[in-house]
């Protein structure tokens, strides 16, 4: 009896040193797909690319980073969904992914997934126009257009994405109406802003910086706490005397089901990176601050987020 115990006891020890095993080896070699639910040239996607670099290097495997477009990131996310949950195919997202359930753009949302880590925080989001459409050059002279052609100014930008969202804030605050037209990123975005198919939309600093200071656009409200270019734009704290409400993030996310070991390797790779001088000198480029949260952290501050953005929903659905 005590001989089978010991044949017995021999073997659940073996088997859970291949376990052990198994999970510590991830990624073993091979290419992990880590899917981005925007278009190229948007800060989703420069973000992704920059920091993901780090972490394939860090844990010394090969991650391709690929885009996967449409409806506000569902159809990416749905793809990561469905992956089987073996550490090999990873979702990078942001705001938009607590949005598109609450809106009911999916079915699903990040709870169906399990949470690796957020990574990023984004307040320098401004209200940016054409600067050569011929409507408005100010702050002041924007509300009074839409007061005087209430609904006729033309917002772009992804319905159901976190731009949106700020929007209806700031269009609320200023007491006007404008029209929301649905474009899939910065790629479509800033075409339409220089052809004129839009008025305004909210951008990014680090990605619509430049454009501002060559002059194609301009800068009517930063809602950040300070003017980004030292100019004196107005600010939402200027306006309102308190720091926007909301604010960008970013972050990771695994298939339901994929294992704590291979989560707890991945964050442990991309804390170091996001920690890292390069990483901190590239947020600072973007003016992005670097926040990593990750397990159970992560999932609290998503819930605490997501909690704020449904006592806006009616808003975003009437914008919608």
């Amino acid at each position: 009896m005590k001989k089978t115990l010991s044949i017995i006891l021999a073997l659940v020890l073996l088997a859970c040193g291949a376990v052990a095993l198994a999970e510590t080896d991830w990624p073993s070699g091979k290419t992990v797909q880590m899917i981005i639910p925007f278009g190229a040239g948007g800060d989703t996607d420069l973000h992704c690319r920059v920091l993901t670099e780090m972490v394939s290097k860090e844990l010394g495997t090969d991650i391709v980073c690929t885009n996967v477009t449409g409806t506000s990131g569902t159809i990416a996310a749905r793809q990561v969904m469905d992956s089987a949950p073996d550490g090999n195919t990873i979702l990078w997202h942001q705001t938009s992914f607590l949005m598109a359930s609450l809106l009911g753009v999916s079915e699903f949302d990040y709870t169906n997934f399990a949470t690796a880590c957020t990574v990023i925080e984004d307040l320098s989001s401004f209200l940016c126009i054409n600067a050569k459409n011929g409507k408005f050059s100010t702050l002041d002279e924007f509300v009074q257009y839409a007061k005087d052609h209430p609904g006729e100014i033309l917002w772009g930008g992804t319905i159901g994405g976190d731009a949106h969202m700020y929007t209806l804030l700031l269009c609320d605050a200023l007491g006007i109406e404008v029209t929301y037209v649905d474009l899939d990123g910065t790629a479509e975005i800033i075409p339409a802003l220089l052809s004129g198919d839009i008025d305004f939309t909210l951008g990014i600093y680090g990605t619509y910086g430049e454009y501002v200071r060559n002059g194609d656009f301009a800068a009517l409200c930063y809602l950040g706490d300070e003017a980004l270019d030292g100019s004196d734009t107005p600010t939402w704290k200027s306006m309102t005397g308190e720091t926007f409400p909301i604010g960008k993030m970013f972050g990771y996310w695994f298939p339901a089901g994929t294992d704590a070991e291979i989560i707890a390797k991945f964050n442990a790779a991309v804390e170091k990176c996001v920690n890292s001088d390069a990483f901190k000198e590239h947020c600072a480029k973007y003016f992005i601050t670097p926040v990593f949260r990750g397990g159970e952290d992560a999932v609290q501050y998503l819930n605490e987020y997501y909690e704020m953005m449904k006592g806006h929903k009616d808003d975003l659905l009437v914008g919608a």
